[in-house]
Order: structure tokens, then sequence, then C-alpha cells
């Protein structure tokens, strides 16, 4: 009985010794610590330290969201995922809805709850056109993150105890949002989302997928394309028992009060992560690794190499060859270079000269140009002067009533005797 005594006391003495260390410590390093006013060099440096586990952080609406492309975007989903997700402190109302569309098995599914010291919500979008997985471990559909020219609008609102805590919108295949510090239990959190799809066919195929899953007309509406779901209990099946739950969520609860007591001296998210990496750096990476612990993805790497290969696609017909060029028109005969000689016409004066007509210029032809080269217009030479009228005899010349005077007067005529 002393013995046991004794190890009770030495364990209480070492915890308390172990607690005096980190007090100690704490003080040493925040002695001299002052936050960096510029709020914009704190968020930058936030976000650097972020990126690595695929997320960033808004400082005007206080939320953690992910990134569009993160590291997890690779992994794609299985249910795998949801059953692992309590063993990383991760509590979740899970609510897949899977349905066919377009030739692909399409998945979009609902989450919310507490993600170790955040509470937050998920809308995720997958699909996939390969057969199921078989293996010793694992039995079921691997959907593939889908593709940018996919991307749904989508968005939600999280509520607590019916108050809005967190609004998220944007064109994504991993719609998030996390608080930081908050605690919630699962039944008290509810999330209204819309989702907008490319068509009504689609949008349908949805439908039909909540009502089969029980969704009741109350719980879920449709106009035109977009679907919006009351999203309170999941109707799905949960993995997770009572009491696995009531233990994770103890340790999220307490962490979450260990993180705003340490931090309760500043009320900006940015100035309470700054004061706790530099007092306590391993209760920053803690907090990092919260948000979507890498380990969980990892634990399942092995289910990657599982995933059967895409099926041979048909090649595609081989293009047509292009048509031939047309060919070169023929080379137009070369131009006369020399003036025609009209004959005189009997009755009229001169002989004239017909000079060709100048050729017309060629269109614009990608053919090389004919050879020989058109000749240039000749000019006309000039008309032969025309020959001296003769003098017209005079009118009385010749008459016998004419006198001659040796000749047709001064004006070389004839005068009427007198």
């Amino acid at each position: 009985m002393s013995t046991a005594l004794f190890i009770v006391i030495g364990a209480a003495a070492a915890l308390f010794l172990g607690f005096l260390i980190v007090v100690v410590v704490w003080q040493i390093r925040t002695r001299r610590f002052r936050p960096n006013p510029d709020k914009n060099a704190q968020q930058e440096q936030l976000n650097q330290d972020l990126k690595p586990a695929g997320f960033a952080y808004d400082r005007r609406t206080d939320t953690f969201y992910s990134l569009m492309d993160c590291w997890q975007r690779k992994m794609g989903y299985c249910r795998l995922y949801d059953e692992a997700a309590p063993g990383f402190n991760m509590i979740m109302h899970c609510e897949p809805v899977p349905f066919f569309y377009g030739g692909k098995r399409w998945l979009v599914e609902l989450w919310k709850g507490q993600y170790g010291i955040t509470t937050g919500g998920e809308i995720g979008v997958y699909n996939t056109t390969l057969e199921d997985v078989h293996s010793e471990k694992f039995i079921g559909t691997f959907y593939e993150s889908i593709s940018d020219d996919e991307r749904l609008p989508m968005a939600f609102v999280l509520r607590k105890n019916g108050k809005p805590i967190m609004r998220r919108k944007g064109l994504h295949w991993w719609l998030t949002g996390f608080k930081l510090g908050e605690f919630s239990p699962t039944h008290t959190l509810t999330m209204d989302a819309r989702i907008t799809f490319p068509d009504k066919a689609m949008c349908r195929a949805f439908a039909d997928s909540l009502r089969g899953i029980g969704y009741q007309p109350h719980e879920f509406s449709v106009r035109g394309r977009t679907a919006v779901v009351h999203y309170t209990t999941p109707h799905t099946p949960q993995s997770l028992n009572v009491v696995q739950e009531a233990v994770i969520q103890q340790a999220n609860e307490n962490n979450c009060g260990l993180y705003r007591m340490a931090t309760a001296k500043y009320s900006d998210t940015l100035d309470k992560l700054e004061y706790v990496k530099a007092a306590m750096p391993e209760l920053y990476e803690f907090f990092l690794h919260s948000l979507y612990a890498r380990g969980l993805f990892e634990a399942f790497e092995w289910l990657i190499d599982l995933v059967p290969p895409p099926r041979p696609q048909p090649c595609p017909p081989e293009p047509c060859p292009p048509d031939p060029e047309p060919p070169c028109p023929p080379r137009p005969r070369p131009c006369p270079v020399e003036c025609l000689l009209i004959r005189p016409v009997p009755g009229e004066p001169g002989s004239l000269l017909a000079c060709p007509v100048p050729c017309p210029p060629e269109p614009e032809s990608p053919c090389p140009p004919p050879w020989p080269l058109p000749c240039p217009p000749q000019p006309c030479p000039p008309s032969p002067p025309c020959p001296p009228e003769p003098k017209p005899p005079c009118p009385c010349c010749g008459s016998r009533h004419c006198r001659r005077r040796g000749s047709c007067g001064r004006s070389g005529g004839h005068r009427p005797e007198g």
C-alpha cells in the first residue's frame, strides 16, 4: 500500500514539475513579446505557415479555409477517410450523396463537426469512371477529385444553436471553413448548403439521391439547376459510436479551453497565433496539423496503389491530310510590242496606226510571277501631217461669157465680159 502511495505521489510531483517547467519557459519566451502591428504582414506570414497544410486564413471573416490546389486534392475520397477521422481528433457528421450522371459516378458529401481545436464545415465533390477497389483491406469505391472544368458554384452557412458562425461560398471542388478555438458538439451544428449544377438533369440526379437516402421535402429544395439542403442530422449511418465520440470530444474541449486561456490577453486571431508561435512552437505546430491532419491521408497511401487504372480509350481518328494547293493559273500570253499599221481606206485621207491596249494588272496570287514579265505599254508614234489642200478652180473659168484678161483677175478668177 505504501509503495502504491509513493508511486502516486511521484507521478503527481512529476506532473507538477513538468507544468512548472512549461510555465517558466512560457514566461521567458513571452517576456519581451510584442505582436506585429502590420496585419497584412501577419496574415502573409501565417498563410506561408499554413500552405504546407493546404489551408489559408481570411482576416475579414476570421475563417480558415482550404486552398484550391492543396495536397488533399491528389488524395481523392473513400469512406475509409471518414471512418479513420476520429483517430485524429475529428468528430464529424458525414453525409455522402452518390449519384450517376454523364457516364460517371458522382459523390457530393457534406461534413460538419469538430476538427481538433476548430469547428468547421465542408462540401466536397468527387467522381470516377473506374471500377471499385477489391482487396483484403478495402472493398468499395474510390472517387477522384473533380477537375477545374467540373467545379461547381457552392455556398454554405454553418450555424451553432441556430446562430450563424460562418458563411462560405465559391467555385470549388472542396469548399471548407473552420473557426479556431471554437468547440461545438456535433448535434448543435446545422448547415444550409447550396449547390448549382451545370444543368437540370444533374440537379435532378442529385435530388433523387437525396430522396433515396431518406431526405424529406422540407429538408431540401430544387429550383432550376440549384439544390439547397438543410443538413441537421445525417440520414446515412455513421461509423462513430457514442462512447468514442464522448472521449474524443472531451479532449477537444480541453484543448480549445487551453488555447483560449493561453491567448486570453489578445482578441485578434493573428495576435493570438503569433503569441503562441513565440511562446510554445509545439502548440503552434499542433494547431497547424489539427485543421486536417496529413497523417489521416498518409495512413491510406497504400489505397492509392490499389486503384485500378483507367480503361484504355480508343485512339482518336487521324486527322485528314490538308487539301493540296490548287495549281497555278496559266500564264498570260505576252503583250504585243509593235503597233499595227492600218492600211488607208480609199476615199479617206492618210493612214492610221493602232497600238495595243496595255495588259490589265494581274490579280494577287501565291504563284510565282509569270516569265517573261509583261511588257510595258508602248507609246503611239505621232500621226503623219496631212497633205496641203489643192486650190479650187475659179467658178467662171472656161465660160464663154467671161472676158479673158490674161488670168482670172487679180484673185486668179475670171470676170464676165461687159
